[in-house]
């Protein structure tokens, strides 16, 4: 899953006082550690594995108490799916994948900057064919409130993904549901979005990354475009930029690598340098009409009277200086 387009981040909080409780649920898909604000990090965040259809796969999790307080922790699996194209997710509960996937440590205690490893293991022949998705989530247990005792206590629900291709070499299969052009280009490049769909409903499905190619007609070669990570029977929405200078009625053609169906949209594009470039020519356009709006004789006479006045101006300077030569010589003699 890539950081431009992996599923988003979930994070929800509720606060109340006396008997009330924090509650925060988060899943954290970036590499590294997850920390929670009450209290509790792990790593992995994400585990990925390929399984054999009769091997039990082990594998682990590192949970750490970064506080000064003890905790305690219970552990849950739970199954999660796509909810809709801006790639969030909703989790539910799966009696298959609980039966499946089994925690070593259900429900455990942490003392101050203490941490434990809980391994995990999975059984291929209890969960389903093809691309399984769960999550181990990790969750503080409140601590016992006396009736005498007004505070605040804190849960914190954390969990790492479990991507996992459980026998074959997983089908991935796709569509281009929709690409969207604004007919008029201009800007950097041209823009528009794509709704991409993994098409595979079968128990073989998996989710995966789709590789797109963009042409357009004549202007050089196609450019590749990497989709975000979309689940089997999901679709996800993501932005088509393509950076350049085009000018013109132009095709605009995206090819689909994993369906291979393609998809041409036409669009009228003045992008780059082009832009400046019919600035100009507009500049001059307006300027050539002004000028042809005046009319032919008027353009005549202003000429004829310009050409008259500079050579009036000339001869009244010639005048000056011959009169002055003349009076120059009447001096001398006398």
């Amino acid at each position: 899953m890539s950081g431009r387009g992996g599923i988003k981040s979930l994070l929800r909080y509720a606060s109340g006082i006396a008997s009330g409780t924090v509650l925060a649920l988060g899943l954290l898909l970036m590499p590294g550690t997850a920390r929670a604000d009450a209290g509790l990090q792990l790593n992995p965040l994400r585990y990925d594995d390929v399984l054999s259809t009769d091997v039990v796969k082990n594998g682990y999790i590192d949970v750490s108490n970064p506080s000064d307080t003890t905790i305690t922790v219970s552990a849950k699996v739970r199954g999660f799916k796509q909810a809709d194209l801006d790639g969030n997710l909703v989790f539910f509960d799966d009696a298959q994948l609980t039966a499946g996937i089994i925690p070593g440590l259900t429900t455990f205690n942490l003392g101050p900057r203490e941490a434990i490893r809980v391994v995990f293991s999975v059984d291929p022949k209890q969960i389903p064919r093809g691309g399984v998705y769960a999550a181990i989530f990790f969750q503080t247990v409140p601590a016992v409130t006396t009736g005498t005792t007004t505070f605040i206590n804190e849960t914190t629900n954390v969990g790492t993904l479990l991507m996992l291709q459980n026998g074959g070499s997983g089908v991935k299969t796709g569509q281009i549901a929709s690409f969207s052009l604004p007919f008029l280009q201009t800007g950097a490049g041209l823009d528009g979005q794509v709704v991409y769909r993994n098409t595979n409903r079968n128990t073989g499905g998996v989710a995966f990354t789709p590789t797109l190619t963009s042409n357009v007609l004549p202007w050089g070669q196609g450019a590749t475009l990497t989709g975000p990570f979309i689940m089997p029977s999901s679709a996800r929405q993501f932005d088509f930029k393509r950076p350049g200078s085009y000018f013109g009625l132009l095709p605009v053609t995206l090819h689909d690598q994993q369906g291979g169906a393609a998809v041409t949209r036409w669009v009228f594009a003045c992008t780059g340098w082009y832009q400046w470039l019919l600035l100009v020519l507009v500049i001059a356009l307006v300027l050539y009409l002004v000028m042809r709006r005046r009319p032919r004789k008027a353009w005549t006479a202003l000429i004829l009277r310009r050409v008259r006045q500079a050579a009036a101006k000339l001869l009244r300077r010639r005048h000056k200086t011959e009169k002055r030569n003349i009076d120059g010589l009447s001096r001398k003699r006398d």
